[in-house]
């Protein structure tokens, strides 16, 4: 008896040519997803200094609240563990129709004082900008900057209810875009390109030509900025500056919660 020859085994599955396109669709797929390792490092390097800038604005909030004022200024031309190097400035007396307060209004953060990091997330320390009438000596009796002065100054704080803040934050200057006006005071990191950042050793970097990034950044040698005038926008390949800043909402809040105005 004659045996029909076995039909050819059936082999179920992919061929080496349809794996290889497989294999190929997939490699697109992933290499669309994934974002290189530069992006990704600038993209934590934003977030970190974001983070440290709402750490800086409440340790200078809790300063507030215990001292009565904002703090002073570090010296941004000092070499980062000299002596006095992080820590606040001088105090002045005012004169020539100013009230008292710090001798100088701009610098760095003071991150010694406060107990913050020195520097953001590329290594440069943070500009900082504050308004006089909230560095007062506590207490005070000179509340030139309201208008009319209280009739019962506090006796616990730099200033009162009534004292505004002389600083003012842009979207666009030009256009006059204001995102927050009477600000008391202003803190900047200058991102990763670092146009117009103090660095570690004291020395300040290159300005560069974006003029939303200069108005962002200290003059005079570090103790003065071009106006008062700040600016916080969507990144460019021109501006990447990081700013945050204290509303005086924010600030009289905590002061009144704290009991100390009325």
């Amino acid at each position: 008896m004659s045996r029909c020859p076995s039909p050819r085994a059936r082999h179920d599955g992919f061929t080496l040519a349809e794996l290889a396109v497989v294999l190929v669709i997939v490699a697109l797929l992933i290499g669309g997803l994934l974002i290189p390792l530069s992006t990704q490092i600038d993209i934590r390097n934003v977030a970190d200094t974001r983070r440290a800038l709402t750490e800086i604005r409440e340790a200078m909030l809790g300063y507030l609240v215990v001292n009565g004022r904002l703090p002073c200024p570090a010296s941004a031309t000092l070499v980062s563990g000299a002596v006095g190097a992080g820590l606040e400035g001088a105090w002045g007396p005012g004169g020539g129709g100013l009230p008292p307060g710090c001798a100088n209004l701009a610098g760095v953060v003071p991150w010694a004082t406060l107990g913050v990091p020195e520097t953001d997330a590329w290594g440069r320390r943070y500009t900082y900008r504050v308004t006089r009438a909230f560095t007062k000596t506590v207490p005070t009796a000179d509340f030139t900057e309201c208008f009319p002065p209280p009739p019962s100054p506090p006796l616990s704080a730099a200033f009162a209810l009534c004292s505004p803040g002389d600083l003012t934050v842009f979207a666009n200057v030009a256009a006059g875009a204001r995102i927050a006006t009477d600000v008391p005071a202003v803190i900047v990191s200058h991102g990763k390109n670092g146009n117009g950042a103090y660095t570690v050793l004291g020395t300040q970097m290159a300005a560069g030509a974006d003029a939303d990034e200069v108005d962002n950044q200290l003059t005079g040698g570090g103790i003065n900025t071009a106006n008062r005038d700040f600016v916080y926008k969507t990144a460019t390949d021109a501006f990447d500056d990081e700013v945050a800043w204290i509303p005086t909402g924010v600030l009289f809040s905590r002061m009144i919660r704290a009991g100390k105005l009325p």
